[in-house]
């Protein structure tokens, strides 16, 4: 059992060289869709800048710093989900038309297989500009910088636990491409980038539950200006709850899954 999982944590290394070696192989596109992506996240500040300039810089107690963290936590969540584990996204596609059996006929954990089939390389531009932001709103302090990085590279389990979840529903539900489109893009990256105070309690309740908000953005914002123990707890505590879920999910979608006799192999 102890080796399995040093094997496959091996295998997982070694997908994420590539994912970085694939990068640099067609360096131009990859600089090309990453400085887009900066400029497209960078839009969005300016917006924010405009709207805090007609309030002379406060909005019902939100200062400017808090939508700069908001912008640089869950955009580096979000990076290294699509940049690193990009294949999540096929996984409803590769159960309905039976190229999952590629995956399940390789040595290795298929999970791991399909996560790491796919490199989003504009995502890059997203984790690069989560990183830039970050350091910019805590004045460069390498404490909280850290803290920022940690937060925001642990906040993509959460990312890829629902992506998980929803895309192996595919078993049951057929196609579920639209749902978990709109969970995660929708619901998750959407409500992130807006400051807490602004929802109401019962609101707040989903974003702490069903949809975990709270542990992408909400708690490690508070972990930059308080820091507590307790609130990093909670987040990993939740964010592996949330990893378990997917993993039983996805082999319990394995189990009940019909080949569609795809028996060529992956390299």
């Amino acid at each position: 059992m102890l080796m399995a999982v040093k094997n496959n944590f091996r295998f997982f290394l070694q997908a994420l060289k590539v994912s970085i070696m694939s990068a640099a192989a067609y360096r131009v596109s990859f600089m090309i869709q990453t400085i887009f992506m900066f400029a497209n996240n960078s839009s969005f500040l300016i917006f924010w800048n405009v709207v805090f300039g007609i309030n002379r810089g406060n909005l019902n107690g939100i200062e400017f710093n808090n939508i700069l963290f908001l912008w640089s936590i869950p955009v580096i969540s979000y990076g290294v989900t699509y940049f690193f584990f990009g294949g999540v996204v096929n996984i409803n596609t590769f159960i309905i038309t039976g190229q999952m059996d590629s995956y399940m006929l390789q040595p290795k954990y298929p999970l791991i297989n399909v996560l790491t089939s796919k490199c989003n390389f504009s995502a890059f531009g997203d984790f690069i500009y989560g990183i830039v932001i970050g350091s910019i709103a805590t004045n460069f302090d390498i404490k909280k910088i850290l803290i920022v990085i940690f937060t925001g590279c642990f906040g993509s389990i959460f990312f890829v636990s629902t992506e998980v979840i929803l895309r192996s529903l595919s078993v049951w539900l057929k196609d579920t491409e639209k749902i978990a489109t709109r969970y995660n893009h929708s619901l998750l990256t959407t409500f992130s980038s807006y400051p807490e105070q602004i929802f109401s309690n019962g609101v707040k309740i989903l974003l702490y539950t069903v949809v975990p908000v709270a542990y992408i953005s909400y708690l490690p914002i508070k972990l930059l200006f308080h820091f507590n123990i307790q609130y990093m707890m909670l987040i990993v505590t939740v964010g592996i709850i949330y990893l378990l879920i997917a993993l039983f999910v996805f082999n319990h979608a394995m189990e009940e899954y019909e080949s569609g006799n795809n028996i060529s192999m992956k390299m």
